[in-house]
């Protein structure tokens, strides 16, 4: 590792823990005075029957993230068992949720399983993995700009700082629709920006030449995905709006059982919060969490500890899932890919394909 390198990366180690110390005195604060025999109490509200139905819905959601991932898998020409692919969208969850970032992370693990254990070309799996994050970025981005404004009329976010938040979530908003724009008029933003970046060494120019391919012809399936298969791209749009009523559906049923009576648009505050919570740059928005859910209930009436119950209860859910995704990690990468990564007699889907 160059000097420069070493530098950066030591700047980011202390911009994260920067984060980290500012999260934690916040969570502090929030949390101070709060008795924890009634966070207790709350959580006691939940029987074992409600607790099942809560794991059950819970799993209907996972499985409904991961059937956009499938459905535009099966428009690239690629074939993979759903539920083996709901697998995989878990164990990159785990992935993204346990290290730092904002969610991000386990998009390689998705790739990588898809292309070694089941003959997908390189470009096709990334290509699905790439419009799939995509088209999910700008849902969850158009319902944060939605929330964030349904917030400020809530009085859930305090006025001076609803601008700022809006306009953040204008511009992440901008991201997705942005680059599913270009590849609609065909273009390849990605390609062009590696092409022109500088490359010093001839060994470097070699790698640099194969990333620059790949990125082509992975974005070479992301132009023909979107501009010969729109219909495809409006089912996945459509996949999107289905999970997010999912979402909001498991939401307002466990606040529910949690006797925490709230309307819809209230509902959709509180999530839009807890969203707001997983943009900070901490694992699962660790701290983050639960003081949203804290701030957010306390401003609707209830009480802290219910709002601390509820964001135990999210964090106790996530984990549930991260570690069964951690645990599905630690079983594929000890096994042996049971397909070729290579079939001779498939036919080519590196290339974009045709109507």
């Amino acid at each position: 590792m160059t000097e420069s390198a070493t530098r950066v990366s030591g700047r980011r180690r202390v911009l994260r823990w920067a984060v980290a110390l500012i999260v934690a005195a916040a969570l502090l604060w929030v949390l101070r005075g709060i008795p924890l025999a009634e966070v207790a109490t709350t959580l006691r509200r939940l029987t074992p029957v409600e607790i099942a139905v809560l794991l059950l819905v819970n799993l209907g959601v996972v499985l409904m993230f991961s059937l956009r991932w499938w459905v535009i898998l099966r428009l690239l020409g690629q074939r993979v068992p759903f539920l083996r692919l709901s697998t995989y969208r878990l164990a990159g969850f785990a992935v993204s949720y346990l290290t730092p970032g904002t969610q991000f992370g386990g998009e390689p693990l998705q790739v990588a399983f898809t292309h070694r254990r089941h003959a997908v070309p390189a470009a096709a799996a990334t290509a699905a993995v790439v419009i799939d994050r995509a088209v999910e970025l700008l849902g969850n981005f158009t319902f944060l700009a939605f929330g964030l404004v349904l917030s400020l009329r809530l009085r859930l976010i305090p006025g001076d700082r609803g601008g700022v938040l809006a306009v953040l979530a204008v511009a992440l908003l901008a991201l997705p629709l942005g680059f599913l724009g270009a590849a609609l008029s065909g273009r390849k933003p990605l390609t062009w920006l590696l092409q022109r970046l500088p490359v010093s060494h001839n060994r470097q120019a070699k790698r640099w030449t194969r990333v620059v391919e790949w990125a082509g012809a992975t974005e070479d399936q992301i132009v023909a995905f979107c501009r010969e298969r729109p219909a495809g791209l409006a089912v996945a749009m459509g996949l999107s709006l289905v999970s997010w009523t999912a979402i909001i559906f498991e939401y307002a049923l466990t606040l529910s059982f949690l006797s925490l009576r709230l309307g819809l648009l209230e509902v959709v505050g509180v999530i839009t919060a807890s969203r707001l919570a997983f943009l900070v740059p901490v694992p699962g928005g660790l701290g983050a969490l639960e003081a949203s859910q804290v701030l957010a209930l306390a401003a609707l009436g209830y009480s802290r500890a219910e709002g601390l119950g509820l964001g135990l209860l999210i964090r106790a859910r996530d984990l549930l899932l991260a570690l069964a995704g951690l645990a599905l990690v630690g079983w594929y990468t000890r096994q042996h890919s049971p397909v070729s990564p290579v079939q001779p007699h498939a036919p080519n889907t590196d290339r974009p394909f045709t109507s």
